[in-house]
């Protein structure tokens, strides 16, 4: 499972990374608060189709949609507690990547905070729900043994007897006795 956590991270922070970089090159590295709500959301639909099992996986379709749909309210939740919370400056400038956002009050000579920049926000963001997803899934789960996926297996028109006690067996051996043979 914690293989699987990390997984989850690394894919998340892949793509909140990518997605924040995008958003950094059209020139909104410090987004105000509608373009970083909306990034946030589609970054929640992106990591909910790809993190756990995938939207190409067997039989994926619902659960990845579900995924999907959650993870847009999650992103969008998570911003907010980013932009309230992760106030406290990068310890390095990442050059044209970083930028103060005006929108949060902070001043303009600074690097910008880690809730305030969209390359470190989405990819904290899309880091938290991917691991949250991978370590949910489970890998046994639709491998379609009975034992694994806990469906019974098939029935078959033959009967299985209980077992039998010691006294059932001796009641029977009693009952099978001759009546003739019993009178001698």
């Amino acid at each position: 499972m914690l293989g699987r956590l990390l997984i989850g991270i690394v894919k998340g922070l892949l793509v909140g990374g990518l997605i924040g970089f995008g958003l950094a090159k059209l020139g909104f590295a410090a987004p105000m608060a509608v373009i970083a709500y909306l990034a946030a959301a589609v970054t929640g639909v992106l990591i909910g189709l790809i993190a756990g099992k995938p939207i190409w996986a067997k039989d994926a379709k619902i659960e990845a949609g579900m995924k999907a749909f959650v993870g847009a309210l999650l992103g969008a939740g998570l911003m907010y507690a980013a932009r309230r919370w992760l106030t406290m400056p990068l310890p390095f400038v990442l050059g044209p990547l970083s930028a103060a956002n005006t929108s949060l009050d902070e001043v303009a000579t600074t690097t910008g905070t880690v809730g305030g920049m969209a390359i470190t926000s989405l990819a904290a963001i899309a880091g938290l729900l991917g691991g949250f997803y991978e370590a949910d899934n489970d890998p046994n789960e639709g491998s379609g043994t009975a034992e694994n996926s806990g469906k019974r297996a098939p029935a078959t028109n033959k009967r299985i007897a209980a077992e039998e006690t010691d006294e059932e067996s001796e009641e029977e051996l009693d009952a099978d006795v001759d009546p003739r043979r019993s009178k001698k």
